[in-house]
């Protein structure tokens, strides 16, 4: 009985470092993610990046977030259009609760957006796009994505996206 204790807790001992460097990998991936390279795989798969004209690393230029909840942010990539419909926008928050609080103002965001009044001015097209937008949201990354009229577009993008991270 003496020598299984020493034999169990050696035994622990190696299954808990293996855990260790299983994890290692993952966090460091985690780690290394940031805004441009998760927002370049959305777009990847997304396309029409020809129709993208301006580019931002300033949360405050999306036109979703108020000056206090661009705040929040500390890393932003966006890229969108000239009337601002095909964009695509990932930022990291500080915190997670950042991160709620960012994807409640881009929730918000894309419901205003595809309310009528709103939407008399564009094309039959951009108001779907403005429609089919996604918003999501994975640790304290955040994102909307309105890259085509066609809601499995910018899901393959928000999948592609999720992968990234």
């Amino acid at each position: 009985m003496k020598g299984y204790g020493k034999k169990i807790a050696f035994l622990l001992a190696i299954v808990l470092t293996m855990g260790i460097f299983l994890q290692v990998p993952s966090m460091v991936q985690a780690a290394g993610a940031d805004c441009k390279s998760v927002c370049k795989a959305a777009l990847d798969v997304t396309g029409g990046s020809d129709k993208l004209k301006y580019q931002s690393t300033s949360a405050s230029e999306f036109g979703g977030f108020t000056v206090s909840e661009a705040s929040k942010a500390v890393e932003t990539a966006y890229l969108c259009d000239d009337k601002e419909v095909y964009s695509i926008c990932v930022v990291k928050a500080a915190n997670k609760s950042g991160a709620k609080a960012l994807e409640k103002a881009m929730k918000s965001y894309k419901k205003r957006n595809s309310t009528s009044g709103y939407l008399s001015d564009y094309s039959a097209t951009e108001q779907k796009v403005f429609k089919n937008a996604l918003c999501g949201r994975k640790g304290k990354f955040v994102w909307y994505i309105a890259m085509s009229d066609n809601k499995s577009v910018n899901k393959k993008g928000q999948t592609a996206l999720k992968k990234a991270l």
